[in-house]
C-alpha cells in the first residue's frame, strides 16, 4: 500500500454498547444513507458497524448492507443486530451491482455514504465530510489511515496516456516526479490540506444525494475496479466538484487484499474499458502501452492472465464477472432486432421507397448502436436478422459490428417466435434458468440502463411480457416524454421450458399469452419519428433533453432545450391537441382489431398507405 507520514489512531472498541442509540428504519428523511456492499465480510463487518454507530450518535443514518452471495455468516450477523437493512443480492453481482441495489432502498436521505465493509471511521468523520457539503462540495472523501496510522496515498488524477505510460515504466522507482507523470497524488502537501480533486479511492466517499441521483447508477460493466473512477467522472460532467476532507479519517484494514492473476487482469482491462467510454482516442495506444508493460513481466505467472487479456478480447469474458446465486438462478439476456426482412402489411410499402435502407442504416449507426453500447450491463447479447439477399455494401456496414462481438447475424426470409426461441439458445448457449429477449427496432435506441432494469425486474421475480413504461419521443429538434404501457420495446423473461420470446405476437397483444406488466421509472426508450416510420408520430409532453442527456448518450446532445413559451404552448394548446387524437386512434384501433382481426387490419392499413 502507497503510504505517507503516520498519525496515531487510537483503539478501535468492538460490539454494541448499552444503551446507544438505533440506526434510523426505512421510513422518513434522514441526514446520511450508508451503502455497504459485502462478500464474505463476517469478520469485518461488526467493526464497520460500531464505527457508524459511534460517530453517527447526534445525527439521523440509515445503514443498508447488499450482501452479494456470502458463503460465511455475514448476513446472520448483521440480522442479529436488528437495525440494519439487509438486502441479499442473490450472486456476487460486483460492487457496482451492489451499491446500485443498495441506492434503491437508501429511501429519503440528504446524502449517502458509500463504504467498503473493511472501513472504520474515526470519531468525527462524519461531520467533517457532512461540513464539506455544507460549504459545497458535492461529494466529500476522507483521508485514509492503516491500523498503524500510516497514510495512505488514496487520491488520484483522471486516468492520462502520459501518467500512464510513466507508471508503466517508473512504478514506484521516481516517487516524486512531476504530477502529469503519474495517476496517484504522492505529495504530502496535498494529504494536509482539503481540495478539490479528480477523483480517490472509493473505500469510503459521502455525496449529496440530489448530485448522486443526477449522476445515475454506477457502471455495472466495472465489475469491480474503475467503477469509482467512473462515478467521480460522470459526477464531475455533472459540474459537481470532489473534495478531499483530510479532517476526516477512517481505518481501512484491505483485509483480504491480496489478488489473484484474474483479478490482476481485470484491474487492466477495466482501464482499458474506462478509456474506450471516456477517452475514446486514447484507448487503443492505452491498450498497447498497458500490452508492452505487460509484455516485460511475462515471466511472472500473475500477469501471464492480464496480457492474455490485453491481447484477446475474448478473454474478457472469462475474468471475474457477476454471478447469480447458481446456475438456476443465471439469466441468458437476448435483444433482437429484424433489420431488412422480407415484410408484409404496410410495412412492405415504405420499405419498397427509394433510399429506405440507406437511411434505416443511417439511424441505426447514429442511434440504435451507441445506445446498445452504452448499456450499463453488459451481460447480454443481440441478435440481429437479415435478408438473405442484402447488399453487400449493407454487410460491409455491418461486419466490423460483427468482429466486434457487438451483435450476432442470422439471415433469414422470415422468422416466427419458435425460430427465434431456437436461435435464443443458440446464441446466448441457454445457460440460465430464465430467457429474457427484448425488441429493438433498428431506427431507435434504448436508455444506458435498460438492459439492467430488465435483469433487476427478472432477478425480483417479475415474469411474463414486461415494458418499460416511460420513453421519449424526438422528432424536428424536439424531445417528447411519452408513458406507453404497451410500447414497441417490449421483452418476455421467461424459463427455457417452451419459450415463447417477445415476437410471440404484436408488442400490444402479448397480453393475450401472457402475464403483462409496465413498469414506471426514467424513460427506458427512444424513438425517433422521421420521413420513412409506419407508425411512430409525436406523442406525450415537450420536455427539456438535457435532463435525459445521460441515459442516452450522444443521442440528444444535439437537441436545444425548449423556451419556456414553447413549453406553457405545448403543455396548453399542442398537448391536449395531440392526446385527443391519441384517444380516438386508440379507440379506433382496438374496435377495428376486434372486427378485422390482424390479417385485416394488416390489410386495411395497406390500403391506406398504398393510397398515399
Amino acid at each position: 500500500m502507497d503510504t505517507a507520514e503516520a498519525r496515531p489512531v487510537g483503539p478501535l472498541a468492538s460490539g454494541q454498547e448499552q444503551g446507544e442509540r438505533q440506526f434510523s428504519g426505512p421510513d422518513g428523511e434522514v441526514d446520511v444513507a450508508a451503502v455497504v456492499v459485502t462478500y464474505n465480510s463476517a469478520e469485518m463487518i461488526l467493526g464497520l458497524v460500531e464505527s457508524l454507530r459511534r460517530d453517527a450518535s447526534d445525527i439521523a443514518l440509515r445503514v443498508v448492507v447488499v450482501d452479494n452471495g456470502s458463503t460465511d455468516d455475514t448476513v446472520e450477523r448483521l440480522r442479529r443486530l436488528g437495525d440494519v437493512i439487509v438486502i441479499e443480492s442473490g450472486g456476487n453481482l460486483g460492487y457496482a451491482a451492489g451499491i446500485n441495489i443498495g441506492m434503491r432502498s437508501v429511501r429519503a436521505a440528504r446524502s449517502v455514504l458509500i463504504l467498503n465493509p473493511d472501513v472504520r471511521l474515526l470519531p468525527g468523520c462524519l461531520a467533517a465530510l457532512r461540513g464539506r457539503l455544507g460549504r459545497g462540495a458535492a461529494c466529500a472523501v476522507p483521508a485514509i489511515v492503516d491500523a498503524e496510522g500510516h497514510l495512505s496515498h488514496s487520491l488520484r488524477r483522471e486516468p492520462s496516456l502520459t501518467a500512464a505510460a510513466a507508471d508503466a515504466v517508473l512504478g514506484r522507482l521516481w516517487p516524486t516526479r512531476p504530477s502529469l507523470l503519474s495517476e496517484t497524488v504522492r505529495s504530502p502537501a496535498a494529504y494536509r490540506r482539503p481540495h478539490r480533486i479528480d477523483w480517490a479511492t472509493g473505500a469510503a466517499l459521502l455525496v449529496d444525494r440530489r448530485t448522486a441521483d443526477r449522476v445515475g447508477p454506477w457502471d455495472e460493466r466495472f465489475f469491480l475496479y474503475s467503477e469509482e473512477t467512473d462515478f467521480f467522472r460522470r459526477l464531475r460532467d455533472c459540474g459537481g466538484e470532489v473534495w478531499y476532507e483530510p479532517e476526516a479519517r477512517v481505518v481501512h484494514s484491505e483485509a483480504g487484499s491480496g489478488r489473484t492473476p484474474e483479478l490482476v487482469a481485470l484491474t487492466i482491462v477495466n482501464a482499458v474499458r474506462y478509456a474506450e467510454k471516456h477517452h475514446r482516442r486514447t484507448a487503443l495506444p492505452l491498450r498497447g502501452i498497458l500490452l508492452l508493460h505487460e509484455l516485460r513481466r511475462w515471466r511472472d505467472p500473475d500477469h501471464r492472465v492480464a496480457l492474455s487479456a490485453l491481447l484477446s478480447r475474448r478473454r474478457w469474458e472469462d475474468l471475474p464477472h457477476a454471478i447469480s446465486g447458481d446456475a438456476q438462478g443465471a439469466i441468458d439476456l437476448l435483444l433482437v432486432t429484424r433489420f431488412n426482412l422480407p415484410s408484409r402489411g404496410p410495412e412492405s410499402l415504405i420499405r419498397a421507397q427509394e433510399g429506405w435502407l440507406q437511411s434505416r442504416i443511417e439511424l441505426f449507426e447514429r442511434y440504435t448502436v451507441p445506445s446498445v453500447r452504452s448499456q450499463t450491463d453488459e451481460g447480454f447479447r443481440w441478435l440481429v436478422y437479415l435478408d438473405p439477399q442484402s447488399p453487400q455494401w449493407l454487410l460491409d456496414r455491418l461486419n466490423p459490428l460483427v468482429r466486434q462481438g457487438l451483435l450476432t447475424v442470422r439471415y433469414s426470409e422470415e422468422v416466427s417466435w419458435q425460430d427465434l426461441a431456437a436461435d435464443a439458445r443458440d446464441v446466448t448457449g441457454g445457460r440460465g434458468r430464465l430467457l429474457v429477449t427484448a425488441n429493438l427496432d433498428n431506427d431507435d435506441a434504448l436508455a444506458a440502463d435498460f438492459v439492467a432494469r430488465l435483469r433487476d425486474a427478472a432477478s425480483r421475480g417479475l415474469r411474463g411480457a414486461v415494458y418499460l413504461a416511460d420513453g421519449l419521443i424526438r422528432m424536428d429538434g424536439r424531445v417528447y416524454r411519452w408513458r406507453d404501457p404497451d410500447n414497441a420495446f417490449c421483452s418476455v423473461i421467461e424459463t427455457w421450458d417452451a419459450p415463447m420470446t417477445a415476437w410471440r405476437d404484436w408488442h400490444i397483444l402479448l397480453h393475450r399469452h401472457m402475464a403483462a406488466t409496465a413498469l414506471e421509472g426514467p424513460p427506458g426508450w427512444l424513438q425517433i419519428v422521421h420521413g420513412r416510420n409506419v407508425s411512430n408520430r409525436i406523442r406525450g409532453r415537450l420536455v427539456d433533453p438535457l435532463a435525459f442527456r445521460r441515459l442516452f448518450p450522444g443521442a440528444l446532445d444535439d437537441v436545444a432545450s425548449p423556451s419556456g413559451r414553447e413549453l406553457i404552448a405545448d403543455a396548453l394548446v399542442a398537448r391536449p391537441a395531440r392526446e385527443g387524437r391519441e384517444m380516438v386512434r386508440g379507440a379506433a384501433k382496438r374496435v377495428l382489431l376486434m372486427v378485422l382481426g390482424k390479417n385485416g387490419l394488416d390489410r386495411l392499413k395497406e390500403r391506406c398507405h398504398g393510397g398515399r
